[in-house]
């Protein structure tokens, strides 16, 4: 099974979530999705939406654009290994 990566589209979703205590996480079907932290199993959480938005907040000033989020994104690869390695371990 290849590692889910985190995209532009999963971190805007995360940053705009209406759900409650939003968060990243890997489903049952070893994909990444948003949603309530009550609803993802504990686990599998790669990101809550404070550590996104402390993450990727820190790094504009203008506003955070699409290409920003993208510039950071090889960063948060780390962010899923280490739930992976938690997952299986």
């Amino acid at each position: 099974m290849s590692q889910p990566q985190i995209t532009v589209s999963l971190v805007r979703q995360l940053l705009t979530s209406p759900a409650g205590d939003p968060v990243l996480y890997i489903d049952e079907t070893g994909n990444l999705t948003v949603g309530s932290e009550e609803h993802a199993p504990h686990d599998s959480v790669v990101a809550t939406r404070e550590e996104a938005s402390d993450y990727f907040g820190e790094h504009h000033v203008d506003g955070l654009d699409d290409d920003t989020i993208a510039d950071l994104l090889p960063e948060t690869e780390q962010w899923v290994e280490n739930t992976l390695e938690a997952l299986n371990s």
